[in-house]
């Protein structure tokens, strides 16, 4: 007994014995790590493409033209996340006059789908618009002042790990989109949707994940030792 007893510190006290255990529970160590930011890092993201207001468009000056009540849109939602695919619930668009969701113009609905880890999919189409004051913004645009709209997305959405869902949770994001007298969106790049509290409550939730991946290693690594 007192042999084997001296043996086992004679093993624990060798630098090599803690060299070989940190080495086997690095890549643990970088597992935990890369799935914490995975998780909370790169989530669904959505942006306006384009979008076209015929009505307030300079080079279509005819009755017809003026009063088109049409919006088309080009929405692009990406998924780009590695690990994980997305199912979404029925998207829903609401269109709104203005920067902010006063004065709702028009809604949309995107049906549920899947969409697969590393993709994006595009959504192209039109919009039937009410109570837009057609007058104010062709004023505004003869002007060459820009007319703000405002695009609303709301939808739930649950991850798949392999073969298993998460729980659904909730998305509702904006963006304003300003548009020329070309019926354009002013702005080249495309435009992300995002929520007033995204950067609160991202950074809550990232930590909270971090701080359970870095428990997790710590336990690792006091089993190991």
């Amino acid at each position: 007994m007192p042999n084997r007893l001296e043996e086992h510190w004679k093993t624990i006290s060798d630098p090599r014995y803690y060299i070989i255990k940190c080495c086997c529970a690095l890549p643990f160590i970088i597992f935990f790590i890369w799935l914490g930011l995975n998780v909370e890092l790169y989530k669904p993201r959505f942006y306006i493409q384009n979008i076209y207001v015929p009505a307030l468009s300079r080079l279509d000056n005819s009755e017809d033209g003026r009063s088109n009540n049409l919006i088309f849109f080009d929405l692009e939602l990406e998924n780009s996340m590695t690990i994980k695919g997305v199912h979404y619930d029925n998207v829903n668009l609401t269109f709104f006059y203005g920067p902010n969701t006063g004065h709702p113009i028009g809604n949309y609905t995107v049906p549920e789908f899947y969409q697969g880890e590393g993709k994006k999919t595009a959504r192209r189409d039109v919009v039937v618009t009410y109570g837009v004051p057609w007058d104010d913004a062709m004023k505004a645009v003869s002007n060459r002042s820009k007319v703000v709209f405002r695009l609303g997305l709301a939808t739930k959405v649950k991850f798949k790990y392999f073969f298993l869902y998460s729980k659904k949770k909730g998305v509702d994001v904006g963006a304003n989109v300003e548009v020329n007298d070309y019926g354009r969106k002013v702005q080249q790049e495309a435009i992300k949707l995002t929520s007033s509290g995204a950067s609160r409550t991202k950074g809550t939730s990232y930590l909270n994940t971090m701080g359970l991946s870095v428990a997790l290693t710590s336990l690792l690594v006091t089993s190991m030792l």
